[in-house]
């Protein structure tokens, strides 16, 4: 596997897997206020601008803190047409059974309709990864 990481700090953890094709997020054990939400969305956004490198996104959110409505809105509005600018087609996410990421990704989820991608969500990284894969 090759990776760019094009972001890292107490946080999270963003880089570019060029055997995945995927924009990445780590997300790290730490509350998260709405710049570091989305400080490693953007610093992927902007790695990717005029490169075809962001077919896939995964996002490993199983120690993401609850992410504000305000900023959940401002992933869709903003970010999800960004990056499907820059070619994503479609998202991995990897949650726990926890009830609020569940209600944040159906909210993400019935949100993305209006866009030509796909997003699932996993309880597995493994299994997460290998439906990506499945696409190239």
């Amino acid at each position: 596997m090759s990776i760019v990481v094009v972001h890292d700090n107490e946080y999270s953890k963003a880089y570019f897997d060029t055997d995945l094709r995927a924009g990445v997020i780590e997300w790290k054990n730490k509350k998260l206020d709405d710049i570091e939400y989305k400080t490693p969305l953007v610093k992927l956004i902007e790695y990717s601008n005029g490169k075809k490198i962001f077919e896939n996104y995964y996002s490993d959110a199983r120690f993401q803190s609850v992410v504000s409505p305000s900023s959940r809105k401002w992933f869709e509005d903003n970010m999800v047409p960004a990056a499907i600018g820059n070619g994503l087609k479609r998202g991995a996410v990897v949650i726990t059974k926890n009830p609020f990421k569940k209600h944040y990704m159906n909210m993400i989820i019935s949100s993305s309709k209006k866009f030509p991608i796909k997003i699932k969500v996993f309880d597995d990284p493994e299994k997460a990864k290998a439906w990506l894969k499945s696409f190239l």
